[in-house]
C-alpha cells in the first residue's frame, strides 16, 4: 500500500499514512522525473548551505519488524523496530533501512517477562547520497496487566551519523507506535517502534 501524497510504501500494519493521515492506495503514485536523477553530493551540500546550514526532513516508518518468543515457564517477549523510514527533501527521496537490531530481555518475579528491541544501526541515502546512522539514545517503558502479563517497550529515540564528509545527520523520533498482545495462559507481549521523526542535515563544523 502507498501514500499518494508522501509517496511512501507501507507494509501491512496501517491503512493510513502515519504522517499526513491520507488513506493508502494499492498502486504507487507516478514518480516525478526529477526524483529519478541522483543529486550530486556538492549540490546537496549547497542546498543545505542555502537553507541556512540546516535542513529538517520529515520521516515516516513504512515497514515494521516484529517478532516474539517465550521463556520457561511464563515469560513472553515481544520485539518490534522500524525496518524502513522514508521522507522527501524537495523531489529527492530519503530512504533509511535498519541494518542492525538490538534485543534485550528481562523479567520481574514471579511471572512478568519484558522484551525490548530497537534499531541500532540504520543506513540509506538522500538523493543517492549515502547516510550512516547509529543510535545515541534509547527510550524504554514497561507495564503489566493482571495477573501475569508483562509488556516491555523500547525504541531508538535519537540516532546520529554523517552523509559524506561535509554533512552531519541526526534523527529525532517524534511519534512512537505501540501494540500489546498475549498468548494463553501467561504470556504477554509488548511492541513499540519509531513511527515518525525528523532527519536533520547540517553542515559539519
Amino acid at each position: 500500500m502507498y501514500c499518494p501524497h508522501c509517496r511512501c510504501e507501507f507494509v501491512g500494519w496501517t491503512n493510513r499514512c502515519p504522517d499526513c493521515k491520507t488513506p493508502l492506495v494499492e498502486n504507487p503514485p507516478p514518480v516525478p522525473d526529477t526524483a529519478k536523477v541522483p543529486l550530486p553530493y556538492a549540490e546537496l551540500v549547497d542546498l543545505v548551505r542555502d537553507h541556512g546550514g540546516q535542513v529538517v526532513v520529515a520521516l515516516s516508518t513504512t515497514d515494521v519488524g516484529m517478532d516474539r518468543k517465550w521463556g520457561f515457564p511464563y515469560f513472553g517477549y515481544g520485539f518490534a523496530w522500524a525496518k524502513r523510514m522514508h521522507g522527501a527533501f524537495g523531489h529527492y527521496v530519503v530512504n533509511l533501512s535498519t541494518t542492525e537490531v538490538r534485543r534485550e530481555t528481562t523479567w520481574r518475579f514471579p511471572w512478568l517477562g519484558y522484551g525490548y528491541a530497537w534499531a541500532k544501526i540504520m543506513s540509506g541515502h538522500i538523493g543517492g547520497n549515502k547516510i550512516e546512522l547509529a543510535v545515541t539514545k534509547v527510550s524504554r517503558d514497561r507495564s503489566w496487566t493482571f495477573p501475569y502479563f508483562g509488556q516491555g517497550f523500547a525504541w531508538a529515540q535519537e540516532l546520529s551519523g554523517h552523509c559524506g564528509d561535509q554533512l552531519e545527520v541526526q534523527v529525532l523520533i517524534t511519534d512512537v507506535g505501540r501494540k500489546r498482545g498475549w498468548r494463553f495462559p501467561y504470556l504477554g507481549y509488548g511492541y513499540a517502534w519509531a513511527r515518525a521523526g525528523g532527519l536533520t542535515l547540517q553542515l559539519a563544523e
